[in-house]
């Protein structure tokens, strides 16, 4: 165990280290919005514990029962409108305002809680869970927690505003790929960034667990910030454990 002392040294660097980066990359998953109060999916208390995700969130689940996933995206839509961003989210945020054209967020998460904490460079790596998208003609509508329920009823599937067929959630599904561009961007961000933090995945998702090591190809320091190790961790240059509220503002400003 190391000393306060120690401790402090490293916090020190990493500060240097983001004063002297010229392109920073964070990659942040569920825990960052465990945090402000939405369960995660994995873990001991994660959602799949209770729910079986091949009913609920895969796409084959979605064809055959479409009442079924959206009652049950419908909630978790109402939860992620009474959560907040954290200040986690508002020290990437802070970071990014102060720095420009320095800072990216790439993100697993779908509750647009980045962009609420007043991030802009945003890569949603799985989707938006306030977006649909219409399964005949493949139109779009991106909305946000403040637009999503005076545009939409709970008491019905949405439906397309342009041939009057059923709509999906805009998030990646089980059984889906990630959307190609979204994916080209987060390959190239994190294959050109000199930092790299990590923080609040559990990085056992493919593809988005590869994006690491895109960055270590460019020689970037990786730093873990996360409660629990990953089966990453060895790779880290450095990992704090802890929240992303109680460390990213430290290290950060």
């Amino acid at each position: 165990m190391m000393s306060n002392n120690e401790h402090s040294e490293i916090i020190s660097h990493v500060r240097s280290l983001v004063k002297d980066a010229k392109k920073i990359v964070f990659f942040t998953g569920a825990g960052i919005s465990r945090e402000s109060g939405i369960p995660t999916f994995r873990g001991e208390e994660g959602l799949w514990k209770k729910y079986d995700p091949t009913k609920l969130a895969s796409f084959s689940g979605f064809i055959s029962e479409p009442e079924l996933v959206w009652e049950f995206f419908y909630s978790r839509q109402r939860l992620i409108c009474q959560a907040n961003y954290n200040e986690g989210h508002k020290a990437i945020a802070v970071l990014e305002a102060n720095r420009p054209g320095v800072c990216s967020v790439l993100t697993q998460n779908i509750d647009r809680l980045h962009q609420r904490a007043g991030s802009k460079d945003v890569v949603e790596l799985h989707g938006n869970i306030f977006g649909v998208i219409c399964m005949e003609c493949g139109f779009e509508e991106r909305l946000d927690h403040l637009d999503f329920f005076t545009r939409f009823s709970e008491s019905s599937i949405p439906k397309c505003s342009i041939c009057d067929n059923i709509m999906k959630p805009s998030v990646v599904l089980f059984e889906e790929s990630l959307p190609a561009n979204e994916w080209q961007k987060a390959m190239y961000l994190s294959g050109n960034c000199d930092l790299m933090f990590i923080v609040g995945s559990s990085l056992n998702v493919s593809p988005a667990n590869t994006l690491p090591y895109y960055a270590l190809r460019n020689k970037a320091t990786l730093i873990e910030v996360n409660p629990n190790e990953t089966e990453m961790t060895y790779l880290m240059n450095y990992s704090f454990r802890g929240s992303a509220a109680e460390y990213l503002p430290i290290l950060l400003t």
